[in-house]
């Protein structure tokens, strides 16, 4: 049976299906053919639905509203075919058979919602298409202008204009004057021929226009010459651009809806930026000016979600359009599953029953045998309705082709390329070279990625010449080889698709021939090891991949196998085998808590040298021995193991093999030959460097596999006793693993004397449990509290607690560093977190002293947990035994004075001594803090005292308050006075005494300050012996115990203050009225009217101030009496002044002098009785000298006054 008989013979595969669907195909019958196999399946007719919507809410609203649609899909699987035929629907002009294409179009459609949404759209909304095949412009030379100039050159010839912008711009002119018709005659007439057949003729415009368009329009053009079609073009913008297309296409088709459909716009744009931002600008000037009614519609390969498959072929700007072209639909490789079996592989009703038998039968296997290894992108795995479907392929084949047909387009720009259906179609009807058609091949043959690349050679030739060359290599080289062509073939076409592992198994899973045949994967495995040993087949891998390489690659390769070797280098890359044989290193668990790991070393040149763990205890020394000479190589390192120095040391002998040297020599010329090329600039070098890598990667995983093997055939040899591997186990690592269990139990003998594995805060949380009491076993997981007596105590005889002891004495004072350094390693193996539990142990037990900071510490306090907090903080920490404590009457006489200082109970025990020390003191410390200070403001004795008794404090508190117990329990304690006498200093104060010494301090010192003079004087006499009994007392230690009596000596010192007070009051009054009385007995007092003598006594009244009985009261009188004093001086003066110029003046009424004109007559008192008088006379003399100083000649004339 063949396969063609499993064929619909409705649907005859022999009849004529378009290479591809164009848009300048328009033609009726053209039309009428295409139009009746147009297939839609249910995703386009849902997409057409949706576009539909959109245009007529555009449509309806205008404004903003998205226009700009993106229609992706496989190179051949019906974009063009879905853009023009909704173009050619919208378009009412266009009719097949005198129906409207329209009709034709709802026909194909499968739902009446869809046909009704349709018809209403174009029929409301009836459109002007503008159609722009890309590809057909590129192959006009037009791929080196923007999309925006090509689509308006297509609008000028669409609406019948020249390409020429100049002569469509005369054309245009014509046609809105009237005078087009007149202007196509005279062509005629001119040239015989028509317009329409030359105006696209650079020649026949250049000659004849010129002379034309003087004629026609003088007054442009006055003369021949002045009509150029060489200037530039009058679209200035690309916003211009779009509205004179506009403008071209509404006034020639008469309609204001505008569809522009742009075939192969992905392809033609590609990946140039000033192209991508023309077409951005484009959509956004169709937006921004139709208002909805324009619309551009882009077809391309590349989709912009970019999370497709298809992204790949995309450019990083391609990106940028998707906001402009929101509406996109996008045609699956599932559509064009669906068409091609509705179109061409549908199968009679007797072809299904075969196929659905053929894989019942055969179904399960050939599953299996075509499967595909990571193939994201391809679907391998299938049914039986689908296998029926698409008998003779696969889908991963027809999913191959799809993407295959899009390669080449992205390389060929899509030139004669055929579409998806056609490629098939041919695959049916046509044969490669000798072979038979497919349709004529038996039932069970299968197509196969050869198939694909024979229909498609021509095109992979064009398109990877360099690919398909080594194809033809392979042709000439291994002619009797048919497996091994059919290889080159199918890693040819995944090679081109670089998206699936060209791995043997796919290339197997891609050559399956029948679908009962078994899997070819051995077959094919000897062909491509023919092919990579043939020396001049450029056939290799790269990056894990087969490929083809090019002869450059193998002038590189040969020289790879010319590398002379190294040792050194052999020896690293052994080691690096090693080391990653290793990894992880092997580790054990002693108690459960304690992971022992072993570091490895291999034997070189008699040393062992460190490959990993350097550091860890245990090391394993990997030593290999030619199997000749095993044996002795064993019994020499039994005999080392046995020496101190190997202690902890695992010898791990193991057989050697020529294998290993032989890969290590090939991994070394991997990587050297990508050493000498990894900088060289072409790409197919760069992947052959990579491909060099991999290779060195994994013959690296090889040699692993051989030391393996050899180690598991040694010996593990440890302190005099050898083990053999494989009796351990059958895996090199287990088998190590297993052993080390045994060496650490010997190595680490002593970790089971602590054998946790302490949290990192467990040394805080037992000191901070305050008491032993409180301590759990969540916090002692030793259990070194114990309760004896009922009471609780470290068991300092535990075993842990002694070896650190013990290290202790035989070191004396050692740092915490040493501790853990010590304890951390063989055979102890502690952490450190377990160690610091262990001296925070002994240090609540007493049984040793921490120095920190240069201090000791003695007790438990926030000393002792800040040293012991972390093991950062332990390492300066200094660890010493305890040389001695307090004696029992020490820490009684302790406990007593503390006691009584801080008025609560204190247990006398060291611990609780310090405790309480460390918790109250820095209360003291508060409180005694300002009392320096204070006393030193008081000028009162002990400042000194208070700041040394501060920093004693503070000083105690930086040790927790280990010496407290000593300094307070001593038979003399400086810290006991002092704190007592502070104390009491402190209390007194608060209590009074510091208002009442400032009091007296103030009165004392301004008592002695009055003036030795009356009443201030006698004061100082009469408080002499008060004042220097005050100062004999607050000079004194004991001045807080004189209180009373200080206080008794400032109620009697103000006592006389007062009396004093009171009595310069009543001076005050007595000298007031006496200074009246001398102002009325002057012989000028009669002088002055009764006003001005009431006046001149009430400014000598108001001289009298009322002040308080003290000392400021004192001190305001004393000022006072100076400016009664002062005051009465001026007023007595001022008196004889007035009273004196009153008497001199009735002299000069009684006596007249004759005078001169210009001449003024100075009089002269006789007698000056006072300095006032003298001073008021020296003025007037002054005064006058002014008057005179501008005359040239004066004369003076004095009179002296009769009674003066």
């Amino acid at each position: 049976m063949l396969i063609k008989s499993l064929f619909d013979p409705s649907k005859d595969i022999y009849r004529t299906i378009e290479k591809v669907i164009t848009y300048g195909a328009a033609q009726e019958v053209r039309l009428r053919a295409e139009i009746a196999e147009y297939i839609v399946t249910d995703s386009m007719e849902a997409q057409f639905e949706e576009l539909l919507r959109k245009m007529q809410l555009a449509m309806d609203q205008g404004g903003q509203n998205e226009v700009g649609v993106w229609v992706s899909g496989f190179y051949g699987s019906g974009k063009s075919s879905f853009t023009k035929y909704l173009g050619l629907a919208l378009d009412d002009a266009v009719q097949v058979d005198g129906v409207r294409f329209l009709r034709h179009l709802q026909d194909r459609l499968n739902t009446p919602q869809t046909r009704a949404l349709l018809s209403a759209t174009a029929t409301r909304y009836p459109a002007a298409v503008v159609f722009l095949d890309l590809a057909s412009e590129m192959l006009a030379g037009a791929t080196m202008e923007d999309v925006a100039t090509v689509l308006y050159y297509k609008v000028l010839q669409w609406a019948g204009y020249s390409r020429n912008l100049k002569v469509a711009a005369l054309e245009r002119r014509l046609q809105g004057d009237g005078r087009y018709d007149e202007f196509t005659a005279r062509i005629q007439s001119e040239l015989g021929v028509p317009w329409p057949s030359i105006q696209n003729d650079p020649l026949v415009i250049d000659s004849v226009l010129p002379d034309i368009a003087h004629d026609l329009y003088p007054e442009l053009f006055r003369t021949t010459a002045a009509f150029s079609t060489e200037t530039a073009e009058y679209v200035r913008t690309q916003r211009d651009q779009v509205e004179e297309m506009l403008a071209i296409v509404r006034r020639r088709s008469g309609k204001q809806h505008v569809l522009f459909v742009v075939d192969e716009v992905g392809q033609y744009v590609s990946e140039r930026k000033h192209l991508i931002l023309n077409l951005q600008g484009l959509a956004e000037n169709l937006k921004a000016i139709g208002d909805g009614k324009a619309w551009i519609m882009a077809t391309a390969q590349q989709t912009l979600t970019e999370d497709d498959p298809r992204a790949a072929l995309n450019s990083p700007e391609l990106y940028k359009l998707k906001d402009r072209f929101p509406i996109q639909i996008d045609l699956e490789s599932s559509d064009i599953r669906e068409i091609c079996r509705r179109r061409l592989l549908g199968k009679s009703a007797e072809g299904e029953r075969v196929l659905g038998e053929l894989f019942e039968r055969h179904g399960q296997a050939l599953r299996h045998n075509t499967r595909l290894q990571d193939a994201r992108y391809y679907d391998s795995d299938f049914g039986c309705q689908t296998f029926t479907d698409l008998y003779p392929f696969l889908p991963a084949h027809f999913d191959i082709l799809l993407h295959l047909l899009g390669a080449l387009a992205k390389s060929t720009g899509g030139i004669g390329l055929r579409s998806a259906i056609k490629v098939i179609q041919d695959i049916l009807i046509e044969g490669a070279g000798e072979e038979p058609p497919v349709a004529d091949q038996p039932l069970g043959w299968l197509a196969t990625t050869v198939t694909l690349y024979d229909s498609l050679e021509r095109d992979i030739r064009r398109a990877f010449p360099s690919i398909h060359s080594g194809v033809e290599q392979t042709r000439l080289r291994l002619p009797d080889a048919p497996l091994a062509l059919e290889v080159a073939k199918t890693v040819a076409v995944l090679q081109i698709l670089g998206n699936m592992p060209v791995t043997a198994q796919n290339v197997a899973s891609l050559l399956h021939p029948q679908v009962d045949a078994a899997s070819r994967r051995p077959a094919v495995d000897a062909a491509i090891d023919a092919l990579t040993r043939d020396p001049f087949t450029p056939f290799g891998e790269k990056e894990g991949n087969l490929c083809f390489f090019s002869e450059k690659i193998n002038d590189i390769d040969q020289e790879r196998a010319q590398l002379p070797l190294r040792g050194i280098e052999l020896r690293r890359i052994q080691n690096e085998a090693l080391r990653e044989l290793w990894s992880p290193l092997p580790s054990t668990r002693l108690h459960g808590t304690l992971a022992v790991t072993s570091g490895l070393k291999v034997m070189a040149g008699g040393a062992a040298a460190a490959l990993a763990g350097e550091r860890e205890t245990i090391q394993t020394v990997v030593e290999l021995a030619d199997p000749a000479g095993y044996e002795a190589a064993r019994a020499r390192l039994v005999d080392e193991s046995r020496q101190r120095s190997a202690a902890a040391t695992i010898f791990l002998l193991g057989r050697s093999t020529a294998e290993v040297d032989a890969k290590v020599g090939e991994i070394y010329r991997c990587r050297e030959i990508v050493q000498r090329y990894r900088n060289d600039p072409d790409q197919e070098v760069k992947d052959y460097c990579i491909a060099q890598t991999d290779r060195a990667a994994r013959l690296a995983g090889e040699v692993q596999r051989l030391l393996a093997r050899g180690l598991s055939q040694g010996s593990f040899i440890f302190r005099g006793q050898a083990t053999a591997v494989d009796s351990l186990h059958a895996d090199l690592l287990e088998a190590a693993r297993s052993h080390l269990a045994g060496v650490a139990a010997q190595v680490f003998d002593r970790y089971g004397e602590a054998p946790v594995r302490a949290e990192t805060s467990l040394a805080e949380r037992f000191l901070r449990a305050g008491n032993l009491r409180a301590v759990t076993a969540a916090i002692d997981p030793l259990g070194l509290v114990q309760i004896s007596g009922g009471n609780p105590r470290i068991e300092t005889s535990h075993q842990a607690l002694r070896s650190i002891r013990d290290v202790i004495d035989r070191h004396g004072a050692v740092e915490g560093r040493r501790l853990l350094d010590l304890f951390g390693d063989a055979p102890f193996g502690w952490s450190p977190d377990t160690l610091r539990y262990l001296v925070a142990a002994l240090l609540v037990a007493g049984e040793i002293k921490l120095k920190v900071s240069g201090r000791e510490v003695t007790v438990n306090g926030q000393q002792a947990i800040e040293a012991l907090r972390t093991n950062n903080s332990f390492k300066p920490v200094g660890v010493a035994l305890r040389d001695g404590r307090p004696s029992m009457a020490a820490l009684a006489r302790a406990s007593q004075r503390l006691t009584e200082l801080l008025g609560e109970s204190v247990i006398p025990l060291e611990d609780e001594i310090s405790k309480a020390a460390g918790h109250h003191f820095p209360r003291l410390q508060y409180r005694f803090g300002p009392l320096a200070e204070k006393l030193s403001s008081l000028h009162l004795p002990g400042v000194e005292t208070v700041r040394g008794l501060t920093e004693e404090l503070a000083e105690i508190l930086l040790s927790d308050a280990s010496d407290a117990p000593q300094r307070l329990g001593g038979e003399e304690s400086p810290l006991y006075d002092g704190l007592r006498w502070a104390g009491a200093v402190d209390t007194a104060l608060r209590n009074g005494l510091e208002e009442t010494v400032r009091d007296l301090q103030w009165h004392r010192h301004e008592i002695e300050a009055l003036p030795a003079a009356g009443l201030a004087a006698a004061l100082q006499s009469e408080l002499e012996e008060e004042l220097a009994l005050v100062a004999q007392r607050l000079s004194q230690p004991t001045f807080h115990q004189h209180a009373a009596d200080l206080n008794s000596l400032r109620t009697a010192i103000k006592a006389r203050v007062r009396s004093t007070a009171l009595a310069m009051t009543e001076g005050q009054q007595q000298t007031l009225a006496e200074a009246s009385q001398t102002l009325q007995r002057l012989p000028e007092w009669a002088e002055l009217t009764q006003e001005e003598q009431l006046q001149t006594l009430a400014r000598l009244d108001d001289l009298a101030i009322q002040t308080t009985p003290d000392l400021h009261g004192i001190k305001l009188l004393l000022n006072q009496s100076l400016v009664v004093q002062a005051r009465l001086n001026i007023l007595r003066r001022e008196v004889e002044e007035l009273g004196h110029q009153r008497q001199l003046a009735r002299q000069r009424a009684a006596t007249p002098h004759p005078m001169r004109e210009g001449f003024t007559v100075v009089t002269v008192p006789a007698r000056l009785t006072s300095v006032g008088q003298l001073e008021d006379f020296i003025a007037y003399l002054q005064s006058l000298k002014a008057q005179l100083a501008d005359l040239g000649d004066i004369d003076v004339t004095c009179v002296l006054s009769a009674d003066r």
